[in-house]
């Protein structure tokens, strides 16, 4: 009170010797809004008409003869005044400046409640606006409302860091919700374990994932089915699959439902295992038809993920596992099946199965069925490609037909990851379209991008390009991605130089990734004219090569050195290969210097959620308000007469 005394009695003597913008900038209306009906005259001999507050009235009292060291000294003795007034706080000016910044924001008429600004925030997650999204909370809730978010605001902001792996970000607004107090939910632990599996690095995922899993336990947290869901997909994505299992076992000790979905995740951990992860994963589904689990198309597509990505690992290891699959199941007429490894006479693995008994009418094997079999003579040692994993499920036809048993459609990702698994044969790729067509399943753009790529892969370009043909059938059109595979067809350089006017006639820029295809068979062609011209492509439409390409250039030149210097071999005698590799090395040297190499691979994957946005949430209009919001006056008072832009 005594405080706001002095200075009125500094705004008087400002008045009176003709200074009244001082005396509203000792007064600061912005900061006091009670004075805001205070009225100040210009003229030196008027007086500061006082305030229809009560509660500083009084204040304007001051009698006129009193000096200005009068009223200090009588404020210095005041009782209520604590401390020496002789220490004085050292202000700088940066502080000043920021702190005026803060005090001449407006202030809200009135609050936002948790809904609302739970519907800003899940707008701006819905935009993929993630920085802006925490700014809502850090910014405006907390800084500009003062508003203690709830813990459900919370949640919000870590779920939207763990989809998109900003899983730092997502443990730091976790170290919040505790430094606040606000209870930790089941919701909050999910988002969380999700916000593992999505990091960019696997290894600071799993190191995350273990210690809030000690944490649930010191806590005496019981998780429930979803709670162990996102610890089995943080610990399969991250690698640790011994973690996994161990999590579903928990589970089923506590009498927590096992279902499809807990299946699913653990297909998910067995994806990450690239050596052993089809074996692990035929087990899974054995499990599921011994437990009665119902799969879904869910379920089929993770199974196609393993036969594609995935192998059987050890030998011997996957020997035992088929001896117990097929023990449990199969009806055997005769003897044991008989399990030879490598090492026999003639170095070959062989797993002989006896006939089955009634239901099994077929040789054809089928790890898969309600009844296992392996058929007659499987060669388990040369069981290394897809179209070799996919047979032990029964090849298409078997897969396709153990998706109808189980009710369950096949979709087109479903016939887009077959046709990754089926042999590099025009016969088997014309058979899946029949099955397609038979299911009612029209293919889409990329289902024909991937055979392009798939039968230029083994270099049938002319049945690629026929592929073309098959699109303007469904009324599709090339995209970018499809001339980057037919990209890798082009063997000669008048090829490539007829698909880019072919792009350019469709309007579709060029990339690095297509020049790098076109480089690729350049180098592998050993044809210099072409790698030239693809060099001087990238300067002329100014096309950055990314790290790949600058390697495959760097290799090409590295060949061709060893080449020249190996005497015996017929291509350095040849006086083509010498010219055209001496004209590569001069243009080498200067095409470095000019060219321009992208560095985007580079960047941090969380940089763009750390950039600066001029998003501002306070422009934020909900849709389901009928009436505008009220504003404050835009008229501020003018208190610094260096800058002159304040007023608007």
């Amino acid at each position: 009170m005594y405080r706001l005394k002095l200075l009125k009695f500094l705004a008087q003597q400002a008045v009176k010797s003709g200074k009244p913008q001082k005396a509203n900038t000792l007064l600061n209306i912005k900061q006091y809004p009670h004075l805001l009906n205070c009225k100040f005259r210009e003229n030196a001999q008027t007086e500061v008409l006082t305030s229809n507050t009560r509660l500083f009235s009084h204040a304007a009292n001051i009698p006129q003869e009193k000096t200005e060291q009068e009223f200090l000294v009588r404020l210095k003795n005041d009782p209520d005044t604590f401390g020496d007034p002789e220490e004085r706080e050292e202000i700088y000016e940066k502080d000043l400046e920021e702190e005026k910044d803060w005090s001449e924001k407006t202030i809200p008429l009135k609050r936002q409640s948790t809904k609302q600004y739970a519907d800003m925030i899940k707008a701006l997650i819905k935009q993929h606006k993630i920085k802006e999204a925490i700014d809502v909370v850090e910014v405006k809730m907390i800084k500009e409302d003062k508003v203690k978010p709830e813990n459900y605001i919370y949640n919000l902001l870590i779920g939207a860091c763990g989809r998109v792996g900003y899983t730092k970000k997502a443990f730091s607004v976790y170290n919040q919700m505790k430094k606040r107090g606000l209870k930790i939910t089941a919701g909050t632990y999910t988002a969380l374990f999700n916000a593992c599996a999505n990091s960019p690095w696997p290894e600071d995922g799993l190191t995350r994932a273990r210690k809030l899993q000690n944490i649930m336990i010191e806590k005496m947290y019981e998780p429930n089915d979803t709670n162990y869901h996102a610890m089995i997909k943080a610990f399969g994505r991250c690698g640790d699959l011994p973690a996994a299992f161990k999590l579903v076992d928990e589970m089923a000790a506590k009498k927590v439902k096992i279902t499809g979905d807990t299946m699913n995740f653990l297909l998910q951990a067995c994806i990450q295992d690239r050596e052993a992860g089809f074996r692990h994963a035929l087990l899974l589904w054995r499990k599921m038809v011994d437990k009665r689990i119902a799969p879904n198309l869910y379920t089929y597509n993770l199974i196609l993920r393993c036969v594609r990505d995935c192998g059987l690992g050890n030998l011997e290891v996957t020997n035992e596992t088929l001896q117990i699959i097929l023990k449990k199941n199969l009806r055997l007429s005769g003897g044991d099946n008989k399990l030879l490894l490598e090492g026999s006479n003639d170095g070959k693995c062989l797993i002989q199965s006896n006939e089955l008994v009634g239901e099994v009418d077929h040789c054809r094997p089928n790890l898969m069925a309600r009844v296992p079999h392996l058929g007659n003579i499987i060669s388990l040692s040369e069981i290394t490609k897809p179209e070799d994993r996919l047979l032990l499920v029964g090849g298409l036809r078997g897969f396709l037909g153990n998706m109808t048993e189980s009710g369950c459609t096949p979709d087109i990702k479903s016939f887009t990851q077959l046709l990754d698994c089926l042999p590099g044969s025009e016969a088997a790729e014309k058979e899946l379209l029949r099955e397609m067509k038979r299911l009612g399943v029209k293919p889409d753009i990329d289902f024909f991008n991937m055979l392009i790529k798939k039968r230029s892969m083994r270099f049938d370009y002319e049945s690629a390009k026929a592929v073309l043909n098959d699109m303007k059938k469904y009324n599709y059109r090339p995209n970018l991605i499809t001339y980057g595979v037919l990209s890798l067809g082009c063997k000669t350089k008048e090829e490539a130089l007829e698909l880019l006017k072919e792009m350019e006639a469709h309007s579709y820029r060029l990339n690095t990734e297509i020049l790098g295809a076109m480089l690729h068979q350049a180098c592998y062609h050993k044809n210099f004219p072409y790698v030239l011209e693809i060099m001087e492509i990238s300067l002329r439409e100014n096309v950055k090569p990314n790290k790949k390409f600058m390697e495959c250039l760097h290799d090409f030149k590295k060949k061709c050195k060893d080449i020249s210097n190996d005497k015996e071999n017929t291509l350095s005698q040849s006086g083509f290969f010498q010219k055209g590799f001496r004209i590569f090395q001069m243009r080498y040297k200067t095409w470095l210097d000019e060219v321009e190499v992208d560095d985007s691979e580079d960047v941090h994957p969380w940089a763009q959620f750390r950039q600066t946005s001029d998003t501002d949430s306070r422009h934020y209009k909900d849709k389901s308000q009928r009436f505008k919001a009220r504003h404050l006056s835009r008229f501020k008072v003018k208190t610094s007469t260096k800058r002159k832009g304040n007023e608007r």
